[in-house]
C-alpha cells in the first residue's frame, strides 16, 4: 500500500458527519484537477465541502420555487442559470471591455462635436 493510499484510507475513516458530502469523494475530484503531486490542506477540503453544501442549498431553494408538484430538469436549469451565466460573462470579459472602450470613444467624439458646434453657435 502506497503512502497516498494510506492517507486516503485515513481520510475515509475520518469522515465528518457534520459536512454535507463525503470528504473522500470531494478530495478525489479536487486531486483530478489539481494534480496528485500537490497536497491539499485539510482546511481547504473542509471549506470546499461546506461551500458546495451552501451552493446546493441555494440551488435547491430556487428549485423548490417550482409551481409543479415535482422538481424537474427545467427547474434545475432555471436554478443553475445564474451560475452558468457568470461563467459566460467571464469568458466574454475581453469582448465586454472592448465594447465599453468603444462606447467611451464614441462618447468622447460626441462631446468634441458638441463643443465644436456650440463654439460656432456662440461665434468663437
Amino acid at each position: 500500500m502506497t503512502e497516498e493510499e494510506k492517507k486516503e484510507e485515513i481520510e475515509q475513516e475520518e469522515e465528518d458527519d457534520s459536512l454535507p458530502f463525503p470528504r473522500a469523494r470531494i478530495v478525489k475530484l479536487m486531486k483530478e484537477q489539481i494534480g496528485s503531486d500537490k497536497q491539499i490542506r485539510s482546511e481547504v477540503k473542509e471549506a470546499v465541502n461546506i461551500w458546495l453544501g451552501e451552493l446546493l442549498k441555494k440551488i435547491s431553494q430556487e428549485m423548490g420555487n417550482t409551481q409543479f408538484g415535482s422538481v424537474g430538469v427545467a427547474d434545475f436549469q432555471r436554478a443553475t442559470k445564474p451560475y452558468d451565466m457568470l461563467a459566460d460573462i467571464l469568458k466574454d470579459e475581453e469582448r465586454i471591455k472592448l465594447s465599453v472602450d468603444k462606447l467611451r470613444s464614441d462618447a468622447d467624439h460626441i462631446i468634441r462635436e458638441f463643443d465644436r458646434f456650440f463654439e460656432v453657435v456662440r461665434g468663437k
